[in-house]
């Protein structure tokens, strides 16, 4: 026999279905569930008293200014620590695995927002990760800690809505300036130099408990981290860690004429002496200096990575295995970022990762676009 459906009973269906769907987008609009969207809510009851932000490209050439125009931490000594002077090095090839599993890196975007008055309004995005290499592919670890972010507006909370912006939920973060309020270019350098402490911040103590969770489980593995490793070193000595830097700057300064030659100089597939390293307020570090990539197809810092680690006895005799395992790492090349000649493919792959969940540029431009 042939079933008979009621057409009546399939439309009261269907319009039940999107009364429930309608229901659901109102609920959602109501009751906003990230920072991006509370904002959203703010500024669209505050926008007439607002002031517009420069635009995209703008911001980028005012903070290209700040950057160049701020202060190095500069080094404070400079001591050659493996050789009597500095010299170079070839990499001998290791029979044991690469044990450089763990990758951490880090993002952050931002945007001035709004203007209160005459006073900027950040909001800033700030993502870490650590991916692991599992069987030649790259992954987060399950039962490790690998992914944090936050988000907040940065501003000098005094000169602010701050009372409008709380009952909205939207978390906040004091750039703290000092009085009377300084100019706008100062401004915009100490919300830019909250943000990025807050980054660094972040990072750390995502690399902290991941240390502690390979500590715990006796593994040799390795922690690659993008940057510095001074802060985290003074915590763990003898953490099984390396930082990669990918322009070294004021360690280049502090370079002797004959040191340098002997730096600029490297070939492909050699390294520097390891050398200890100490800033003001920062314990020492060991580093070299490592050329992933033949120099004659580019600039005299082409393929120049700086490495460095705990400042250990213990760790010194892992240097060699150390470069041997981050020149296997040149491939695949990290193109098509400009950087490729620097940037580690597991590296290239955390911002990839970090990129795809942050906010993008189209919605911040969308925000700011409400004022």
């Amino acid at each position: 026999m042939l079933k008979h459906f009621c057409l009546c009973c399939v439309c009261k269906s269907n319009r039940a279905r999107q009364r429930t769907l309608h229901d659901e987008v109102n609920r959602m609009v109501a009751s906003p569930t990230t920072t991006l969207d509370r904002l959203r809510c703010y500024l669209r009851q505050n926008h007439s008293r607002l002031r517009a932000a420069p635009t995209q490209a703008e911001q980028l050439d005012l903070l290209a200014q700040i950057q160049q125009s701020a202060v190095e931490d500069a080094v404070a000594s400079l001591v050659v620590v493996e050789h009597a002077t500095m010299q170079a090095e070839p990499v001998r090839p290791v029979p044991q695995p690469n044990a450089l599993r763990h990758f951490l890196d880090g993002i952050q975007r931002q945007r001035i927002l709004y203007y209160e008055g005459v006073v900027p309004v950040f909001y800033a995005y700030l993502s870490a990760v650590v991916r692991s290499r599992v069987e030649r592919r790259m992954c987060c670890l399950r039962d490790g800690v690998p992914f944090r972010q936050r988000d907040a507006l940065y501003a000098p909370l005094g000169y602010v809505d701050v009372d409008g912006l709380r009952q909205h939920g939207i978390p906040l973060r004091d750039t703290e300036p000092p009085e009377p309020l300084p100019s706008h270019p100062a401004l915009i350098q100490q919300a830019s130099n909250r943000i990025s402490n807050d980054r660094e911040i972040l990072e750390r103590e995502l690399a902290q408990e991941w240390l502690c969770w390979l500590h715990q489980r006796g593994r040799e593995d390795w922690l690659v981290v993008d940057g510095g490793i001074a802060e985290l070193a003074s915590a763990m000595p003898e953490a099984r860690l390396i930082g990669i830097a990918k322009t070294s700057t004021s360690v280049e300064r502090a370079l002797t004429p004959e040191q340098m030659q002997v730096v600029y100089s490297l070939r492909k597939g050699e390294r520097s002496s390891v050398f200890a390293i100490t800033r003001a307020g920062q314990p020492a570090v060991y580093s070299w200096f490592l050329r992933l990539h033949d120099p004659a197809k580019g600039s005299l810092l082409y393929g120049l990575l700086r490495v460095e680690m705990p400042a250990s006895e213990k760790l010194l005799s892992h240097v060699n295995a150390l470069c041997a395992w981050l020149l296997e790492d040149r491939v695949p090349l990290s193109v098509p970022d400009t950087r490729y000649d620097r940037l580690l493919y597991p590296m290239r792959d955390c911002e990839q990762y970090l990129r795809a969940l942050a906010p993008s540029t189209a919605q911040l431009e969308a925000l700011a676009q409400m004022v």
